[in-house]
């Protein structure tokens, strides 16, 4: 069976993050940076430090939807960090974002492990000169993420 090597478009995902919608008007990237560990010993006869991989540290991302009246799922999610606070569980959950080729197949998944919200946007800014969609936002913090084809 042929492989299509045509690039993804981005626009057409889902986000399974645990909430009754799973359609996002956007998404901030996923990326990763690992830091830079310098060392020397005493024996080094070049007199310049080696360079060792440190902590790899998982930027946040954003997911922003419309807001749809009487869905409040982003707030409450949010609301269980506040509530429990850094000692509590059950505000975790592993979040699942889906590329999807032309007929909404799946073609290539992410899974953020451990999310939880570090910051919640009730609604972007508003403005009766602009006629835009009111939007919310939500920041996830997560551990790690690993992508998988197919």
């Amino acid at each position: 069976m042929a492989v299509n090597k045509d690039p993804l478009e981005d626009f057409s995902f889902v986000v399974n993050w645990g909430g009754t919608r799973t359609g996002m008007m956007r998404v901030s990237p996923l990326k990763w940076s690992t830091s830079v560990v310098s060392h020397r010993d005493g024996a080094n006869v070049t007199n310049s430090p080696q360079k060792s991989p440190g902590l790899t540290a998982y930027d946040p991302i954003v997911l922003e939807r419309e807001i749809v009246q009487g869905d409040l799922d982003f707030q409450l999610w949010a609301s269980q960090v506040v509530s429990v606070g850094g000692g509590g569980t059950g505000y975790r959950r592993d979040v699942t974002i889906t590329l999807l080729d032309g007929q909404h197949n799946v073609v290539v998944t992410f899974r953020l492990k451990n999310c939880w919200p570090s910051s919640y946007e009730a609604t972007t800014e508003l403005n009766a000169d602009t006629s835009h969609v009111a939007i919310e936002r939500l920041t996830l913090e997560y551990e790690s993420f690993v992508r998988s084809d197919g």
